[in-house]
């Protein structure tokens, strides 16, 4: 029996089909690993056929088209990831830091000279309680004590042998800090103008505490000069 025109005429079609799918799919084996724009993604999608129009070819021919549908969804995975994964050429990204404020350099804001004997003087006085200083839109002002050792020896001579210092901050009027420099002792052998015999950190400032004048004899430390630096 003869086979009719319209046979050949399907059969050729279907054929023609088939080639032109793998084709589709053998380029499909050519993309490379950029992330595609929507519509090539779409595209690629399109070209991938359903089954269902493939009954009529072999088991084998099925086998072949489904593995290169699941590579080429493979593909389409990898390139998601690789798109939303950083490239590791990309410059790195760091949070806003806080800016440190750097302070002015340390200045001199004012200087205080007391004379200590051993006559009757108070042992603790208000400094700048009238005139406080201005220091970051604070007020400031502060209070020394002086721990002084004296030798009594006569009632016209006595002689220091050691001192330190209390120092008290008042912020706007309210004591916030508190400290006693170390004692130090009065060698008259040893003392010297210029010698330093305090030094403090209270914050917000630094106090530092030297010897201006002084009176010595044979026996000792008579009477001491001391200049008060206050540093801020």
């Amino acid at each position: 029996m003869k086979k009719s025109g319209f046979y050949y005429l399907t059969s050729g079609l279907i054929a023609f089909s088939i080639f032109g799918i793998i084709t589709d799919i053998q380029a499909s084996n050519d993309i490379q690993l950029i992330s595609p724009p929507v519509e090539t993604q779409s595209f690629m999608m399109a070209s991938v056929p359903n089954n269902s129009s493939y009954q009529n070819t072999n088991a084998a021919m099925q086998a072949q088209i489904k593995s290169k549908k699941e590579n080429i969804l493979k593909k389409i995975e990898e390139m998601k990831k690789a798109s939303s994964t950083p490239s590791s050429n990309s410059p790195s990204v760091t949070k806003p830091t806080s800016v440190t404020k750097l302070g002015s350099k340390p200045r001199q804001l004012y200087s205080y000279v007391r004379m200590l004997d051993y006559s009757p003087h108070p042992r603790t006085e208000n400094i700048l309680k009238d005139k406080p200083v201005l220091y970051n839109g604070k007020n400031y002002h502060f209070t020394v004590t002086y721990n002084e050792d004296w030798k009594y020896v006569s009632d016209d001579l006595s002689l220091m042998n050691g001192i330190s210092f209390t120092i008290n901050v008042y912020e706007n009027g309210k004591r916030v800090r508190n400290l006693t420099t170390p004692k130090v002792q009065l060698n008259p052998q040893k003392i010297k103008k210029g010698q330093t015999i305090g030094i403090a950190e209270v914050a917000p400032f630094k106090f530092n505490i030297k010897i201006n004048d002084l009176t010595v004899t044979k026996k000792g430390i008579t009477v001491l000069e001391f200049k008060l630096d206050l540093i801020g």
